[in-house]
This record gives structure tokens, C-alpha cells and sequence, in this order.
């Protein structure tokens, strides 16, 4: 009897607990959080692979403004490997990988050959730049207000693209993954060399 009550008590806690992480956003969040610290370690794999075998060349047509409102052309990145985000700050799968890409960015930064461009699809870019700010991010962002060319266009945000120094999409991933692991970012050191 008490064995009963003991398994019935469990089973209520089990299906609450699941109930939590599957139907609140606080829960998927979490989920999303501990799945992207498991990517990190290695553990697993992101939930969707990327294609690195696809090696399409990059079109480098379009402009993006910067948080300063000056027009950046993506034309003059050539030569460099280009680590691209696409992402807005409504996004939540977008707000749990910046911490992931902001730390790659510092370990990154001083190297030349590499460029990161976080774009921004908010339609205000005001709320981009406040979120940014308020988290204290230091990689260089910009605004798709003009658009995204064929290479960046995408239907599901965080997206996330590797140019080589060739100009070819070496690395596209729609999804969120933890991106500061050690192999990827001797992916990005290797491509860039």
C-alpha cells in the first residue's frame, strides 16, 4: 500500500516535471540551455548538423548599417573568413547562443583574417542596439535594413554562415549551437590561414 502511494507520488512528479520542461517557456528554455552546454562539452552533436559539404560560392552583394548608422558593404569583407549570425532579439533560441558567440568573439577578435558580422533582423533597430548594450556584447553588429542578398536569406532564425577567404559558404547551420568549443574554432583558425 505504502509502495503504491510511494509510485503514484513519483509518477505525479515525473509528469509534472515533463509537463514543465515540454509545455512553459521557462522549461524550454532551460532545455535549450543544458542542450547547448552538451553540444559544448561534445557529449552530442547540434541538433541540426551543419552543411560544410556544400562549398556555394558567397554573394557579397548588399549593405548593412553598423550601431553607429554608417552603411557597411559586405563586399568589403573578401579575403577574410566571415563568421555571419542572423538573428533579432525577439529570437529566444537567438538570446541563448550569444553568450556561446560573444565568448568565441573574444578569443577570435584579434585575429585579422577573421571577421564576425552579427546581423540583426529586428525590424526597430533600436531594440537590437539595447539588447546588445544591456548584455554588454562587444561583437561588431549590424542591421538588415536593407535586406538579406541569396547567400544570407533565410526563413528560420539564429542562422549562422562560414565564409572561406575564397568566398564560399563553407559552414551553414539554421538552428542554435554552441559555437565556442575548441573544434570550432580551429575551423574557423584553419579556414582563415
Amino acid at each position: 500500500m505504502l509502495r503504491n502511494k510511494i509510485l503514484i507520488s513519483l509518477l505525479g512528479i515525473l509528469i509534472i516535471g515533463v509537463a514543465f520542461f515540454y509545455f512553459t517557456e521557462k522549461g524550454k528554455s532551460i532545455k535549450r540551455r543544458v542542450r547547448l552546454e552538451l553540444v559544448g562539452t561534445g557529449l552530442i552533436g547540434p541538433k541540426n548538423e551543419p552543411q560544410t559539404d556544400k562549398q556555394t560560392e558567397f554573394d557579397y552583394s548588399g549593405t548593412f548599417m553598423d550601431m553607429e548608422g554608417n552603411r557597411v558593404s559586405l563586399d568589403q569583407f573578401k579575403g577574410k573568413t566571415l563568421f555571419i549570425n542572423i538573428w533579432a532579439s525577439w529570437c529566444g533560441p537567438c538570446r541563448i547562443e550569444m553568450p556561446y558567440i560573444h565568448s568565441l568573439y573574444d578569443k577570435l577578435k584579434d585575429n585579422e583574417n577573421i571577421a564576425f558580422l552579427m546581423v540583426a533582423t529586428d525590424n526597430d533597430f533600436g531594440k537590437s542596439k539595447t539588447f546588445i548594450q544591456d548584455k554588454g556584447y562587444t561583437f561588431p553588429v549590424f542591421h538588415a535594413d536593407e535586406g538579406l542578398n541569396s547567400s544570407l536569406y533565410t526563413k528560420a532564425i539564429p542562422t549562422t554562415v562560414v565564409v572561406s577567404p575564397e568566398g564560399k559558404v563553407i559552414y551553414y547551420l539554421n538552428g542554435t549551437n554552441n559555437f565556442d568549443t575548441d573544434q570550432f574554432r580551429n575551423f574557423l583558425i584553419s579556414s582563415a590561414q
